[in-house]
């Protein structure tokens, strides 16, 4: 049976490049893949009303927003969507998860399903080359570095990725999904393909993202990586001990450690009771005739 497809996009106040962004979509559908789609909009509490009209796109078939009733970030927007699905899709549908501002290129929507079709497999889209400013690029480079040096675990991607129904199940169960969206899929997801693709400029504005913002995110990354950065933190700690002989380096790094693991396991609390609490808070707007 051919795979019907679902977009899913967290927004906050970006509706006007949301427009821009699934003017773009609905040319792919329409003139590519042919094919209708359903779209699931996460508006995050956004203080500015949604003006995207159905009509104007022929690709969409159903079009549900569903309203935070706080706003949460885009990747917790992302846990809340995805439970959606799995409350009311079946396994015949295909996830494509992108953000709203555009600097996911909806081209890659294309590579992303051509990819699925050849593994049958869930797909994520690598990071190629970004468009960020430079402080931003040097830190996400650290970032990237030390998360692969604590838990050696790859993490270069972002939201946009496909992904099967049954693989969603899996990372719903998890719990680690209300967190962070791309460890969950490395944590979970055994059979996994990817694809490079560069990231782009937003459509307009300015990014919401910052110094503060990049290092909270990089928490919750390790939250959820908390049990491999846990071991190799023992396996670091020891071989300082054995080999350098130096206690007053030992007393600082495991100190150090020590204030990470306790920062990790802290924040993985109540996950899945957080996840549940706040969908069952959600607004659900049945769009077919706005």
């Amino acid at each position: 049976m051919k795979p019907k497809f679902i977009i899913l996009t967290p927004v906050y106040n970006d509706w006007v490049n949301l427009n821009k962004l699934l003017i773009k979509i609905n040319n792919i559908f329409v003139t590519k893949i042919k094919q209708k789609i359903d779209l699931i909009v996460i508006d995050d509490f956004s203080s500015q009303k949604s003006l995207l009209k159905k009509s104007k796109f022929k690709s969409i078939k159903n079009f549900k927003i569903l309203r935070n009733s706080k706003n949460l970030g885009s990747q917790r927007s992302i846990a809340i969507g995805l439970k959606y699905i799995k409350k009311f899709y079946s396994n015949n549908y295909r996830i494509i998860i992108i953000d709203s501002d555009g600097q996911d290129n909806p081209a890659g929507i294309l590579k992303l399903i051509n990819k699925h079709r050849d593994t049958n497999n869930s797909i994520f889209a690598k990071r190629g080359q970004r468009k960020e400013v430079l402080w931003f690029k040097i830190f996400y480079e650290i970032y990237c570095i030390l998360t692969f040096l604590i838990s050696f675990k790859k993490i270069r991607f972002g939201n946009f990725s496909l992904l099967k129904f049954n693989d969603l199940k899996k990372i719903l169960n998890d719990g680690n999904l209300w967190n962070a969206f791309p460890p969950s899929l490395a944590l979970n997801l055994n059979k996994i393909s990817s694809i490079t693709i560069d990231r782009e400029k937003r459509y307009s504005g300015n990014s919401k993202i910052n110094f503060f913002g990049l290092v909270y995110h990089a928490l919750r990354v390790f939250s959820v990586l908390r049990f491999e950065i846990l071991k190799f933190s023992i396996i670091y700690s020891t071989i300082i001990y054995f080999i350098f002989k130096n206690y007053v380096f030992f007393t600082i790094f495991l100190f150090f450690l020590c204030l990470l693991n306790i920062s990790n396991f802290s924040l993985a609390l109540f996950n899945k009771k957080k996840l549940n609490e706040n969908f069952d808070k959600i607004k659900i707007h049945n769009s077919s005739n706005s």
